[in-house]
């Protein structure tokens, strides 16, 4: 059956009767060498040194120091080539950014290149190392300093006068001491005067309050009704702008007497919504007295509906946008990258290839993605099917918060395909930094020569490269590096057609749907960084054999997390773990859907399994292609013509 969007989701053999045929394929070939600098002398080896653990952008501080005064930093996973034969050492040194240090392991390694041959070092794997603390000071007049002392592990001492980012600190228990602070006529009263928290190693701050009052007055505010680490909205509001949130039971000390209003808002956990009662309270509080509030919440599983964003386009594929812009940029398959902007659908393109897009069965313009960097660099990646039947990604540029891109690409990786369907369709940065393109395996009637197995082709597999460099280099922790036979671009195998792929990088992990062949649909789940991992097609479909159709053996090999017969669909449609703000109740759990059926269902990744299965029944959209994610994260499907704002109903 040939869908109005001229877009399949399965093989090209005969469907049985009532099943709409799949999608995707990628093809492979390119006899791209992503190689480091070739050796110059006759018994020149390399050293492959990986090095990962750092953010985005942060550059590892590793000294090379080898025979005849070689010496060398490295700031990335790299290939040293060109080198004599001896003893390398290897030191990594700690790296200070952005207000955290980094230490690596090993910090010292030794590294015998031999003639002629590669050598690995061992991965040096940067962590966290120091700690960070935010106090924050409330309640002052403005100008009045605080009268704070920190103290910590070593001997640390520290007077602070107002809210302050402490940066660089030894991981350990720490005391704050908070003093009283004479101004304006009013002695100001802190509370609490001592706390003491301890801090571990991390990014992420750890936080600690300190709020002054000068009256005389108190207020307690008792939240019930929520799960265990679930926090309340509360905000109370009062005289002389006195504003303060809450997240659980509190008591608020050295008030002014006065009239002080509560008001409480809807928050969720886990697929339920807790709607606060009473929603508003207003009363008046007395000098020297403790006074009582109560915020009690209920609880209703949470209900999923879509609404509608934008119809009239000309099959729409995928939607997505920088992060925190509000705009929504729009794929269209024959070539065409459009721009929503203020619920408005822009006439001129944002980007225009048609001229050269195959659009000619399941080939087109597929998917995109914006460099992790775009607001500085205004770099975006495009995936599409050339006229030559190649599949390519190409680079562009643009001026960041324009609504037009250059129509003048790089190419930065071309991958012969010769087949009508299995094209894959999507590229996207992982957490890393690095680029992902996830081709299909060729395309019709099982793999029959097996391309998703061969490690000497990049079909059927996730590749990762390095485009930092033109047209792009291969990361030296790529899990093939240095094997002979093998595509050193490839991160995993053993994919049919992984149409839809996902990062959820607050877990650090990679979600791939796979279209199945004949009998059922799959999605692998596996950690952002692990690499060299095979899913099983063709020998495996799902958890079942394919290839041969029994007593196979899937030893050593990566079966999905979760899986679906062709009873209730035929084709999966991958999406992404909601990360959004305006349905806290969904967060962490990953949506999809399938093309056929366009159902809208969820589950939540745990402990290596899917747990919180759901399916929402106040969503069906029939021939759903895609999701997508704007840049506040909230969630998008694409169905025929139109696109459709996931909300809670």
């Amino acid at each position: 059956m040939r869908l109005s969007s001229s877009i399949h989701f399965k093989s090209r053999r005969p469907a049985p009767s009532g099943r709409l045929p799949l999608l995707v394929a990628l093809a492979v070939g390119g006899a791209l060498c992503a190689c480091g600098d070739s050796a110059t002398a006759p018994n020149a080896g390399q050293l492959v040194l990986p090095i990962d653990g750092l953010p985005p952008g942060v550059q590892a501080s590793v000294a090379v120091t080898g025979p005849h005064a070689y010496n060398v930093v490295v700031g990335a996973s790299d290939t040293l080539s060109a080198l004599a034969p001896g003893t390398y050492t290897i030191v990594a040194s700690e790296v200070t950014e952005d207000g955290n240090r980094f230490a690596p392991a090993p910090a010292t390694q030794t590294v015998v290149v031999s003639s002629g041959a590669q050598a690995r070092a061992t991965g040096i794997t940067y962590a966290i190392a120091s700690a960070r603390l935010v106090v924050t000071v409330i309640g002052l007049p403005a100008g009045a300093p605080a009268g704070l002392s920190v103290s910590g592990p070593g001997g640390f001492s520290l007077t602070v006068d107002g809210t302050t980012t402490l940066d660089l600190l030894e991981p350990g228990d720490y005391g704050i001491t908070a003093n009283e602070v004479d101004a304006d006529g009013r002695t100001y009263r802190p509370a609490p005067v001592m706390q003491q928290i301890a801090l571990a190693a991390s990014v992420t701050p750890a936080a600690a309050t300190v709020d002054y009052g000068a009256g005389s007055a108190a207020l307690t505010v008792t939240i019930a009704g929520l799960p265990a680490f679930t926090g309340a909205q509360v905000t109370v509001t009062g005289p002389g702008d006195y504003t303060r949130s809450l997240a659980s039971t509190a008591t608020l000390q050295h008030l002014d007497a006065g009239t002080y209003t509560i008001e409480a808002g809807i928050v969720g956990s886990n697929l339920t919504t807790h709607a606060p009662s009473p929603a508003t309270q207003t009363f008046d509080i007395v000098d020297g007295e403790v006074s009582g509030a109560a915020v009690a919440y209920g609880s209703t599983p949470l209900a999923l509906g879509v609404e509608l964003v934008v119809e009239g386009l000309t099959q729409p594929v995928f939607l997505t946008a920088p992060e925190g812009d509000a705009r929504l940029f729009l794929v269209e398959r024959p070539g065409r990258i459009l721009i929503v902007q203020d619920g408005t659908l822009l006439e001129a393109p944002f980007l225009d290839i048609t001229a050269r897009v195959n659009g000619v069965e399941e080939r087109g313009l597929l998917g995109m993605t914006f460099d992790p960097q775009y607001a500085t660099t205004g770099l975006l990646y495009v995936y599409y099917v050339a006229l030559n039947g190649q599949m390519v990604v190409e680079r562009f540029g643009s001026t960041p918060g324009s609504n037009v891109a250059s129509n003048g690409g790089e190419i930065v990786i071309s991958i012969p395909h010769g087949g009508e369907n299995h094209h894959g369709g999507l590229v996207a940065f992982g957490p890393d930094g690095m680029l992902y393109v996830a081709p299909g395996d060729g395309g019709c009637c099982g793999d029959p020569n097996d391309l998703a197995q061969n490690t000497d082709i990049l079909l059927g597999k996730v590749l990762r490269i390095d485009v930092r460099s033109t047209p792009y280099a291969i990361p030296a922790d790529n899990p093939f590096v240095g094997r002979a036979g093998t595509r050193p671009e490839i991160w995993a195998l053993g994919l049919r057609n992984p149409w839809r792929f996902s990062f959820d990088r607050p877990a650090g992990m990679l979600y791939i749907s796979d279209v199945g062949d004949n009998a059922r649909e799959e999605i692998n789940v596996a950690a952002a960084t692990a690499g060299g991992l095979n899913y099983g097609w063709r020998m495996m479909e799902g958890s079942a054999c394919h290839n041969p159709p029994t007593n196979c053996n899937p030893g050593g090999l990566t079966l999905p997390v979760h899986e679906y017969l062709h009873t209730e669909g035929c084709s999966v449609i991958g999406g992404d773990v909601y990360r959004g703000a305006a349905i806290p109740e969904l967060t962490g759990h990953y949506l999809y859907s399938d093309f056929c059926a366009g159902w809208l269902r969820s589950f939540r990744y745990t402990s290596g399994g899917a747990a919180d299965h759901r399916a929402w029944g106040g969503v069906t959209l029939p021939l759903t292609v895609s999701f997508g994610r704007d840049g506040a994260g909230e969630a998008y499907m694409i169905a025929r013509d139109k696109v459709w704002r996931i909300v809670r109903e």
